[in-house]
């Protein structure tokens, strides 16, 4: 018995060792920056982190004062930054990301000549008690782009060590140019991309140099945030993380109501048109300072205005616990806009939905406000526990665009994405998150049936390259199909021919695995061949690595009943099969057969009819693959 359970082990393991192995072989092109990560074991080929992964972090004090006349603000900042690498540190990288507005700066974005400035105004920088001389010679000191870079610095900070950072600094807030921040009128602003920030030092390329030009979005490191925030005395201030002094700001009555929401599953209307009209918002001071705290995000951003209307509501999302745990859940929008007031509603509605149903991953912040900046038609733009939305002509709009940036939550911001790097992971997976939602509050609002028609007419276009490559470096005229739409369809795909129960499992073992960290593509295509107990390679590669097309063609049908449908994979990306067949007597037939038909490297596929009847015609069509040949499509009887 015992020789038996011994030979089973060994069987077990040795399964367990070549499975390991035969994902690690995944024929997926890996670059050798990130091939050292998992030599040093930072990483796993199971799609784990390593047994030596480890990640930074910066906690950070604010204190900070807007000046709507001069559209300033002047901040002061103590910066706790934890070194967890086994590195000692004497370089430290900070991020300025209003010196994109500096003149001379590079971008990749449009800007008004209005907007230009001398940048940041740094009047004050420490690191662990020693002031950074910028024309020093005994260190090198380099202001670059939207980097500030300190080299041989004095003070190294040791593996576990820690530094302490004071800055003081004053900025100019853009009038014109809002990219992710401006002024919308001359009491109304939303504030991101805004502090002195201390870069992401990580596993794969060290200090993050990127520099931010406007096209590509973040890459933080997590933190706790304490900020106080002073604005003028009637303004309203919505901020990332928790208010702290609510009932020392806001009006008795609205104080009230404020409290109310946050046990409400309705609707409160918290500030109304006749609130602002008879000045009954806030406490009446000339100033006030607010106070918000957030624990464990990688951003800071706030919202502020004298003229706003303010919703809000609550909702239980079950975290493990017996009672689960109550997010609030609010909206700030102008009045007499159209479908805004109904933008709270669309906000709870997305926070069920994400938690309870797709991802299925418990909404991980204690609230969640939707700031209306943009009063044009556009997009909108997530930060932690916030968005900045645009206003739509239609109702399907704008419930798009507040499910989109309200699933950013998941993608970047829990899972800690590099989204400057690879935008695909954030940017596909929220409009993943998107699809099914609008579909179902507004039929009219099909984006899936609007994305495959756009893919269709665009995948295998030069300027499509691979949807891995680096997105600071992605400048093309399918940017933002390749950061979006086409892997947004392809987790759909992926979705369809894994299965919801398989698919749901992997994504969640890839959620729990790495939430809190800085996961890489590999890292999620490694954890889905996991799961799926099979090397995806047949399908990541052409949909991620390469350029190419699909395209699928009915080559040829014989028989008059019981035919064979013998389709042909023209082009190089694996799409699912959907054929409708109409027959003599007018009914139809649907065939579905998931993209996985085509993962040994087939070229053709064979369908066959069995229902007895006679076809007049047999056609592909597009439910969730592309098709850039519509004109091979139809087969009809003559």
């Amino acid at each position: 018995m015992k020789k038996l359970f011994n030979s089973i082990l060994l069987t077990s393991t040795l399964f367990l060792f070549l499975l390991n192995n035969i994902y690690a072989q995944s024929n997926l092109y890996i670059p050798r920056n990130i091939q050292k990560a998992y030599d040093r074991g930072t990483r796993s080929y199971d799609g784990k982190p390593g047994p030596n992964y480890w990640i930074n972090r910066s906690d950070y004090t604010i204190k900070a004062e807007l000046i709507p006349q001069s559209r300033t603000v002047n901040g002061h900042a103590w910066i706790t930054f934890y070194n967890n690498s086994p590195d000692s540190l004497n370089t430290f990288v900070f991020r300025l990301y209003q010196d994109i507005m500096k003149k001379g700066s590079p971008r990749d974005f449009s800007i008004n000549l209005a907007d230009i400035t001398d940048g940041i105004k740094i009047d004050t920088l420490i690191i662990n008690s020693n002031g950074v001389d910028f024309k020093s010679k005994t260190y090198r000191v380099l202001r670059t782009g939207t980097n500030l870079i300190i080299s041989n610095f004095p003070s190294k900070v040791p593996p576990k060590g820690f530094a302490k950072i004071e800055v003081k600094w004053s900025e100019i807030i853009p009038n014109e140019t809002r990219i992710r921040m401006g002024a919308y009128d001359s009491q109304t602003f939303f504030v991101a991309y805004w502090y002195p920030q201390v870069a992401v030092y990580d596993d794969i390329d060290g200090w993050d140099r990127q520099e931010y030009t406007g096209a590509t979005e973040f890459y933080n490191d997590f933190g706790n945030f304490d900020v106080e925030l002073t604005v003028p005395g009637d303004n309203l201030v919505w901020a990332t993380g928790v208010l702290q002094n609510a009932k020392d700001i806001l009006h008795p009555n609205i104080f009230e109501r404020y409290q109310q929401a946050h046990g409400s599953d309705e609707i409160i209307r918290i500030v109304t048109s006749e609130d602002i009209k008879n000045k009954t918002v806030t406490n009446g001071k000339e100033k006030n300072t607010w106070h918000f705290k957030a624990e464990s995000v990688p951003d800071f951003s706030f919202g502020t205005s004298n003229k706003y209307l303010w919703d809000g509501s609550s909702l239980e999302v079950y975290d493990g616990t017996v009672t689960g745990k109550r997010v609030f859940v609010d909206a700030c929008y102008e009045e007499g806009l159209k479908f805004q007031d109904e933008v709270a509603l669309f906000a709870r509605l997305s926070i069920d939905y994400l938690s309870n149903e797709w991802p299925g991953i418990p909404y991980p912040y204690p609230k969640m406000t939707v700031f209306n900046g943009e009063q044009k038609y556009g997009g909108g733009m997530e930060t932690p526990m916030m968005c900045n939305n645009g206003t739509y002509p239609n109702r399907a709009g704008q419930i798009g665009v507040t499910i989109h940036e309200i699933a950013h939550t998941y993608m970047p911001f829990y899972m800690g994405i590099n989204e400057r790097k690879y935008a695909f992971m954030d940017e596909g997976w929220a409009t993943f998150l998107t699809f099914d939602l609008v579909r179902r509050m507004e039929p009219q609002g099909d984006e899936l049936t609007q994305t495959i028609s756009v893919l269709s007419n665009t995948m295998g276009n030069d300027y499509m390259i691979p949807v891995i490559t680096p997105s600071f470096s992605s400048k093309t005229n399918g940017s933002g199909l390749l950061f979006y739409q086409q892997p947004a369809l392809a987790y759909l795909i992926l979705r369809d021919f894994l299965g919801k129960e398989t698919f749901k499992k992997a994504l969640h073992e890839y959620m729990n695995l790495w939430n809190g960290k800085h996961p890489i593509p590999y890292d999620f295509f490694f954890t889905f061949d996991r799961i799926a107990g099979e090397d995806l390679s047949w399908f990541w590669k052409p949909w991620f690595f390469e350029s190419g097309y699909p395209d699928l063609a009915i080559e040829k049908v014989t028989n008059e009943k019981n035919s064979n449908v013998i389709i042909k994979k023209v082009g190089s990306y694996p799409v699912p099969i959907d054929l409708k067949i109409t027959y003599t007597d007018g009914s139809e037939e649907i065939i579905h057969k998931p993209a996985s038909v085509w993962k040994n490297g087939e070229s053709k596929y064979q369908l066959k009819i069995n229902s007895g009847k006679k076809y007049k015609k047999i056609e592909l069509f597009s439910v969730l693959g592309p098709d850039v040949n519509k004109q091979n499509n139809i087969f009809e009887k003559k």
